[in-house]
């Protein structure tokens, strides 16, 4: 007879430890069964070890989890960091959309109420795995023909760069979500998933924004780091 989910927990990471990468992991009630526990003692386990990104939900399937992919909070880009780690990455193109500026929006791009904006929407893919989507709004007349010459699975910060924009300062806000339905469906996960919420403004050496960023990263897949100096 086993006793808490401490020790379920780690019985069925020893479980996890003899399995491939991408294998299907027992069902809560198979694994209730073979420790001889509630199926909710099972449960526990497996959401904490969902959030350890051992383990990932794929529909009503649950999988054997690859490594997290670490992501420095850093002025840098999401391909750049992912094939630092000798990891592909891509982006799946989720819309191009054009938009007048609400107020909110125009004070964080020092740009006046119904000016328009760009706004790009893309999931973002680690070795085939939606880990991430991104919605990034920019004051238009900074990017003239973008929506027209762009490659959406390339880098928007290496794109900027070329248009002679240099980034000198992002400020960040990180926090913890859940997905809607929408969001769910776009990551292929269920709305259960843990998410990381990043918000960014962006500033040029002058100090006028260059974007709004808003990233959803699934907190089961990714990790993040960031360096400090006194």
């Amino acid at each position: 007879m086993f006793g808490g989910h401490q020790i379920v927990r780690a019985s069925i990471e020893e479980l996890l430890d003899g399995l491939e990468v991408g294998a299907t992991v027992p069902s809560e009630r198979d694994l209730a069964v073979r420790f001889d526990v509630a199926r909710e003692t099972v449960r526990q386990a497996l959401r904490e070890l969902l959030v350890a990104g051992r383990i990932e939900r794929q529909g009503r399937t649950t999988l054997v989890a690859g490594p997290k992919l670490v992501l420095p909070l850093a002025l840098g880009s999401y391909t750049e960091a992912a094939r630092s780690e000798g990891r592909s990455a891509t982006r799946i193109l989720v819309g191009w959309t054009r938009q007048t500026a609400e107020p909110e929006l125009a004070a964080m791009l020092a740009i006046e109420p119904g000016d328009p904006v760009i706004q790009l929407e893309r999931v973002l893919t680690t070795d085939g795995v939606r880990l991430g989507l991104e919605t990034t709004r920019l004051p238009a007349y900074r990017y003239p023909g973008l929506l027209e010459t762009f490659d959406y699975t390339q880098s928007l910060y290496a794109e900027i760069a070329r248009r002679g924009i240099a980034f000198a300062e992002a400020v960040d806000s990180i926090e913890t979500t859940l997905p809607d339905a929408r969001e769910a469906a776009l990551l292929t996960v269920d709305t259960r998933t843990p998410m990381f919420l990043l918000k960014r403004v962006s500033y040029d050496p002058g100090r006028v924004p260059i974007e709004h960023r808003r990233s959803l990263y699934r907190g089961d897949r990714m990790t993040f780091t960031a360096i400090q100096t006194p």
